[in-house]
């Protein structure tokens, strides 16, 4: 398991303790780092699922929610990949992608943080605006935690 001492004080969202309101929320408790990369990800996939009949979320949203959750990376809690690339995993345009990303925090199924020491959430993605975004998935603690 790799050793996440050095990055913990800049992965904000990777709480002690557990989260406050943690079925609403993309913190996650600190022990989820510890689980089997298989039991993290299977929680990642039954959110997906559990998405995908949202009537509020169109089929560019749901596609772009399956490749955040495929490229989920359970060292960081969070998946960290540039708009440019889902785009090319989802044969989307970047605009297309923002877009979506944008829907899916406003429906508070992903949030929008900035790596780094303070609790930066961002409410969307603005263009030439640089920062270490990472994408959470919202209520992973609480599936992963109380779900197994």
């Amino acid at each position: 398991m790799p050793d996440l001492s050095l990055n913990m004080k800049d992965y904000w969202w990777i709480e002690t303790g557990v989260p406050e309101d943690e079925a609403n929320s993309g913190c996650v408790r600190v022990s989820l780092t510890k689980m089997p990369f298989s039991v993290v990800k299977k929680g990642v996939w039954r959110l997906y699922r559990l998405n995908l009949d949202r009537p509020d979320l169109n089929a560019s949203d749901k596609l772009v929610l399956y490749c955040l959750c495929e490229r989920y990376r359970v060292q960081s809690m969070s998946s960290t990949d540039a708009v440019g690339y889902i785009g090319k995993m989802c044969n989307l345009s970047r605009a297309t992608v923002g877009k979506s990303i944008k829907r899916l925090a406003d429906v508070n199924v992903i949030w929008i943080v900035q790596e780094g020491p303070e609790r930066v959430r961002h409410s969307k993605l603005e263009a030439r605006k640089y920062f270490k975004k990472h994408f959470l998935i919202v209520g992973l603690s609480f599936e992963v935690s109380e779900r197994g």
